[in-house]
C-alpha cells in the first residue's frame, strides 16, 4: 500500500513537472489562421487604406502556469504586404517606405509578458519586446489577448496538439521607423494601425493537472 502511494505521488509529480514546462507553438503550421492587417489613415476625409502581410512565421514558448516567462519571435515578410491596389502596394515597397528589397523582414522579439490578468480562458497582458522595421529597433509594449485552446489542433489538421491564439492592436508612429518621414503630400497620417490575429500549434496536448486554465 505504501509503495502504491509512493508510485502515485511520483506519477503526479512527473505530470506537474511536465505541465509546468513551456510548450513551443509554431505560427507557420496554420498560416491560414494568421492575419496581420495594416491600416493607413489618409488626410482625405475619413479614408483608410488596408493591407495584409501574406507571409508570417515564428514561434512562441508558453506555459499557462508561468505566462510571464513566455518568449518567442514573429517574422513578417516585408515583400508580402499587399494593399489590393497595385499602385499603393508598389509605393509601400519603395525605399522611402518599407524599402523591402533592402529590409526583407519585419520582426518582433518577445521578451516578457507583464500586467497579467486571466479572464476565464483569456489572458490579457502587455507583450514587451523589440520591434524591428527597416533595420530600426524599438522597445515596444503591445496590449495582448491570448487564448489557450487545448487539443484544438485536431479540428484543423486531424492530429493531436494544442492551439494558442494571439490578438493585438497597436499604433505605430511611422517616422520613428524612418517610414516616409518627409511625405510631401502628407496624404498618409503619422500613425499606422496594425491589427494582429495569429494562431500557433503545438505537437503535444497539455495534461489537465494542475493548470488553473482548465478549471473554468
Amino acid at each position: 500500500m505504501r509503495t502504491l502511494k509512493r508510485f502515485a505521488a511520483l506519477a503526479i509529480s512527473m505530470i506537474c513537472a511536465v505541465n509546468l514546462q513551456a510548450m513551443e507553438f509554431d505560427f507557420s503550421a496554420l498560416s491560414s489562421l494568421c492575419r496581420v492587417e495594416v491600416n493607413l489613415a489618409t488626410g482625405f476625409g475619413s479614408g483608410t487604406v488596408r493591407g495584409n502581410f501574406e507571409k508570417i512565421r515564428g514561434k512562441i514558448n508558453f506555459s499557462p502556469e508561468r505566462p510571464s516567462l513566455a518568449t518567442g519571435q514573429i517574422f513578417l515578410n516585408s515583400r508580402s504586404l499587399n494593399f489590393g491596389h497595385p499602385q499603393v502596394s508598389f509605393d509601400a515597397h519603395k525605399s522611402a517606405w518599407l524599402d523591402s528589397k533592402k529590409f526583407p523582414e519585419i520582426s518582433f522579439r518577445l521578451l516578457q509578458l507583464t500586467n497579467l490578468n486571466w479572464q476565464g480562458r483569456e489572458l490579457r497582458s502587455e507583450a514587451n519586446g523589440i520591434l524591428k522595421i527597416r533595420g530600426i529597433e524599438r522597445e515596444t509594449s503591445i496590449p495582448l489577448s491570448l487564448y489557450y485552446l487545448r487539443n484544438e489542433r485536431r479540428k484543423y489538421q486531424g492530429r493531436a496538439g494544442d492551439l494558442i491564439r494571439l490578438n493585438a492592436l497597436l499604433t505605430l508612429p511611422r517616422s520613428e521607423f524612418g517610414i516616409a518621414p518627409n511625405d510631401y503630400l502628407e496624404s498618409i497620417l503619422e500613425e499606422i494601425t496594425v491589427m494582429v490575429s495569429i494562431t500557433g500549434v503545438s505537437d503535444f496536448v497539455r495534461p489537465f493537472l494542475p493548470s488553473r486554465l482548465f478549471y473554468n
